[in-house]
Parts: C-alpha cells; sequence; structure tokens
C-alpha cells in the first residue's frame, strides 16, 4: 500500500471513529447501532452488546439514565454531558475490505459549562480495539468496537454499570 492510500484509508476509518463518538456525545447515539454490521460486537470492559438491536437498546437505555439519576452519582445538581476524545488512531492492519484499528479513547464526563466549574479526572481512559469491514456500498462499519479500560475514576461510566442481560427483556 502506497503513502496515498495508507493515508486515505486513516482518513476513512478515523472519520468512522469521529462519527460515531459524535453521535453518542451530541444524538445520545441515536444511530450509533448504523456504525455496526448487523452481527457487530460493541464491547466495553467485562460488557458485551452484540448486534445492531442490542446495541440499539443500549443507547435507548443510557439516554434514558442521562438524567437525574446519573447526575446523582456525580453528587452535583445541573446538566450532565459526556465527552469521548479519540487519539493515537493507529492502523494496525488492513487488506481491501478489513482493518484492524488501535487507539486510546478517553471518557470526560460533569456538568455542562457554566453550571459549575469543576476539574474531574477522565471517568475512563481506556484502550480501543476495532475491528472494521468495508460493506458492499463501500462504507466502512464495526465488525467489533472494543474498549479495554486501563485507568478508572471513582465515576463509572453507563457502559459498564448496565448488565447487557437487562437489556434483553426490555
Amino acid at each position: 500500500m502506497n503513502t496515498h492510500d495508507e493515508l486515505f484509508l486513516w482518513h476513512a476509518l478515523h472519520r468512522l471513529e469521529a462519527t460515531y463518538w459524535y453521535d453518542v456525545d451530541f444524538n445520545e447515539g441515536r444511530t450509533a447501532h448504523e456504525f455496526f454490521t448487523p452481527d457487530g460486537v460493541k464491547i466495553v470492559g467485562h460488557n458485551r452488546f452484540g448486534g445492531r438491536e442490542e446495541i440499539r437498546a443500549f443507547y435507548e437505555w443510557r439516554a434514558r439514565q442521562n438524567g437525574a439519576k446519573a447526575v446523582r452519582q456525580l453528587g452535583i445538581s445541573g446538566v450532565k454531558a459526556v465527552r469521548h476524545l479519540i487519539t493515537n488512531l493507529y492502523v494496525a492492519s488492513s487488506s481491501e475490505r478489513y482493518a484492524t484499528v488501535l487507539g486510546i479513547v478517553i471518557f470526560h464526563g460533569g456538568l455542562t459549562y457554566p453550571s459549575k466549574r469543576q476539574s474531574n479526572p477522565p471517568m475512563m481512559v481506556a484502550d480501543l480495539i476495532n475491528e472494521c469491514v468495508l460493506n458492499k456500498d463501500n462504507v466502512w462499519r464495526f465488525k467489533s468496537h472494543t474498549l479495554r479500560p486501563v485507568f478508572m475514576s471513582k465515576v463509572t461510566p453507563q457502559e459498564m454499570l448496565i448488565d447487557p442481560n437487562f437489556l434483553k427483556h426490555m
């Protein structure tokens, strides 16, 4: 693969990752399941969400939790927000329609400005391991999207609070 093709591939996979987290942070993950193949898997720590329907159900549950309960967990009052920062994306291997992407995701959460000035450590810093496939329409999707926690604060991200089996009964 020449330098131009490597740059093009990296940009396409970075855009997939950035657009996914933009949907999660600014659209409550309403379309997050669409970034996955139909049998795609989202893994956070020990939690595994398999298939688009289970991923969609998780984000619907997560959106409902972003109210008073989540704010109480932080011990504060106001509007809570979470931001996912991605960095160090690296295409570890690739073929014509498949790529493995490694990187780092940093979760920040707290009250939106100017409710209360605060300086909280990240909720979590996680290694990112993605298996991506290029579908027949030439759109990259996640076959698997794995976050392996490295550092955790006292506040646990919602992805790790829920029992994925709970979603199957909703």
